[in-house]
């Protein structure tokens, strides 16, 4: 595959918790070609994706789908597992590269799903899957829980939950790495291929994911963006920034532009992107010049109504995810924002969900050493 030149992208700082200074980054005006087109609700689209997974169970023997481990008759595992990885963001550094949820029932043969997660600043993976918070390191504070994995179990889709750690519990979102050509894909690679594998009973292959989500919180933006321009993952049909729009505007800007006819719930492999955000974490300004440059894009190709803006003081409510391109401010603290909307996301994200749990069941004890809070 033939990739255009690589050139280092370019960040302007300040999540929330850092000094704001006046952050200034161009937004490009995209003019796409139209197509004669209409709404069509994405829950249209879910329900088609939905039943494919009965399709592929009446298509199949019934014993690859019952009785091994890798279509999810496997022992009950860890909550979370974590893994040393030479292609995570910072290797070598005393810590877990990353951090994986493998829901109950999880069938690595049938359409399997992948959610991205890139946790904001003074921050670790550990807190952001637990369901109490914890500190991220013995002698340090601490941090709030996200409860990521118990919302994948309550969405019951078929995905995998991935979060690579970052730099460990400090004021950074810098992607190592992942910031890299094709880094994202390396640390797959090397998860899918080794002691996932192990866990799973069979490995996964990086290009036959069904459909791959990426969710980025507060400073998250950084790997987030590396991961959509370098990282050499297909499959990515969605990207959702909880006030995470600090930068990296070209990026995301990009990947709407690239994908402008996607957003069409009713053509195949249709794409969503959201962006929430509040009133007070720094990025309602960004979030608003996107909103308009989206709204220009969209209204080109004859899809305004595609668009779901909404800059007022209501909650998120689950008719507003029908829309394929959300921007939405939300009543939130800012590091609520997580632990609030991810379950809803990835419920309206179009991915199979578990059919039969089988032996599988969550296990919230400390009972293997992959469960306990990293050192």
């Amino acid at each position: 595959m033939s990739r255009a030149p690589w050139r280092p992208l370019t960040w302007s700082r300040a999540p929330r918790g850092a000094s704001r200074a006046a952050l200034v980054a161009g937004v490009a005006v995209v003019v796409v070609g139209a197509i004669d087109s209409r709404f069509a609700t994405r829950a249209e689209s879910q329900t088609r994706n939905a039943g494919r997974a009965a399709d592929a169970t009446h298509a199949r023997p019934a014993h690859a789908r019952l009785h091994t481990a890798c279509a999810g008759e496997r022992p009950p595992l860890p909550d979370v597992l974590f893994y040393d990885l030479q292609s995570g963001a910072f290797p070598d550094s005393g810590h877990p590269d990353v951090a994986v949820h493998v829901p109950p029932g999880f069938d690595a043969t049938l359409h399997p799903g992948l959610v991205l997660y890139f946790r904001g600043w003074n921050q670790c993976v550990a807190s952001a899957l637990a369901d109490s918070d914890i500190p991220c390191s013995d002698d340090g504070e601490a941090r709030p829980a996200l409860s990521l994995a118990t919302q994948i179990d309550d969405a019951r889709v078929n995905a995998l939950l991935v979060a690579p750690e970052l730099r460990f519990d400090l004021p950074s979102g810098e992607p190592g790495q992942l910031g890299n050509p094709g880094g994202l894909r390396a640390l797959l690679d090397e998860l899918f291929s080794g002691r996932l594998a192990d866990d799973l009973g069979c490995s996964l292959d990086v290009d036959a994911l069904d459909r791959v989500m990426i969710v980025s919180h507060s400073g998250g933006y950084q790997a987030a963006a590396s991961a959509l321009a370098l990282g050499d993952v297909p499959r990515i049909v969605e990207v959702d920034l909880l006030d995470s729009l600090y930068g990296a505007d070209e990026v995301f800007t990009g990947w709407i532009a690239g994908e402008t006819l996607r957003f069409d719930p009713r053509v195949d492999d249709s794409v969503r992107f959201v962006d929430l955000y509040t009133c007070c974490g720094g990025t309602v300004d960004r979030s608003r010049s996107m909103a308009q440059v989206a709204r220009d894009a969209l209204g080109e190709a004859g899809l305004a109504d595609l668009l779901f803006d909404d800059d007022g003081e209501d909650d998120l409510a689950e008719e507003d995810l029908a829309h394929p391109l959300v921007f939405k401010r939300v009543p939130r603290d800012h590091s609520e924002l997580p632990r609030a909307y991810v379950r809803a996301l990835v419920e309206s994200a179009g991915f199979e969900h578990v059919l039969e749990p089988g032996i599988a069941q969550r296990n919230l004890s400390p009972a293997s050493s992959h469960s306990q809070r990293p050192k």
